[in-house]
């Protein structure tokens, strides 16, 4: 059924095809909108405005297409998150990029947000095992600073674990509330939530306040326009 197998096999993994990249958009946007149960293929050619064929030549189903639509977006979400981080010079500063480049991204884009962070548990599969995955290695970047305290003082092993999924679980809580515009409230509490662990109450405490610095910067940028 819907089977093309040489066309499909011609576009697999070519992820820089501009009509698979659009149909992979519309998946997550869909999926973000209405729920991922809720979405037929019908609703994803409405949202990118091609054909049936197209469809079924780059994805045998509707689970197929989830699945490499979510593992192609949060790879890139990740290694956006990651590089702000690297780019900051230090784990504090790094934190601070990636979480405000996370936010950025579930402002922007709350439908394809809420696909990553919500609908890959409805999903099932890949999609699921692939979140797992991608929470296992943000973790792992996060207890990279347990490596800075002195042993008798370092958390435990894998609280980069608990603190990521604690990460996607805030935002999914928040974007499933229907409000991505109240997500940046929590940021401060989030940044104090990260930083505890792994440098105590004080530095928790002036990231907190760092946080809420940079809502009033940005609440004036914003008036200002």
């Amino acid at each position: 059924m819907h089977e093309l197998p040489a066309r499909r096999a011609e576009s697999a993994g070519r992820d820089d095809d501009p009509t698979r990249a659009e149909i992979m958009e519309a998946m997550l946007a869909a999926s973000g909108e209405l729920g991922y149960r809720e979405v037929a293929v019908r609703q994803v050619l409405e949202r990118y405005g091609g054909h049936r064929v197209q469809f079924w030549q780059h994805f045998a189903s509707k689970e197929e297409c989830f699945a490499i639509a979510y593992a192609t977006w949060v790879d890139r979400l990740t290694t956006e998150l990651v590089t702000a981080a690297l780019a900051a010079g230090d784990w504090r500063r790094g934190m601070r990029a990636a979480l405000i480049a996370l936010f950025e991204f579930a402002d922007e884009r709350p439908e394809v947000a809420r696909a990553l962070l919500i609908e890959a548990d409805v999903a099932g599969g890949g999609a699921l095992a692939k979140r797992e995955e991608t929470i296992e290695r943000l973790g792992e970047a996060l207890d990279s600073a347990r490596e800075q305290a002195e042993p008798e003082e370092r958390p435990p092993p894998l609280t980069g674990v608990f603190v990521a999924g604690g990460i996607a679980a805030y935002l999914g809580e928040r974007l499933a509330a229907g409000s991505p515009a109240d997500l940046w409230s929590g940021l401060p509490e989030l940044m104090r939530f990260v930083t505890e662990p792994y440098f105590g109450e004080a530095a928790a405490r002036e990231e907190l306040e760092a946080a809420r610095a940079f809502l009033a910067d940005r609440r004036g940028e914003g008036a200002a326009r």
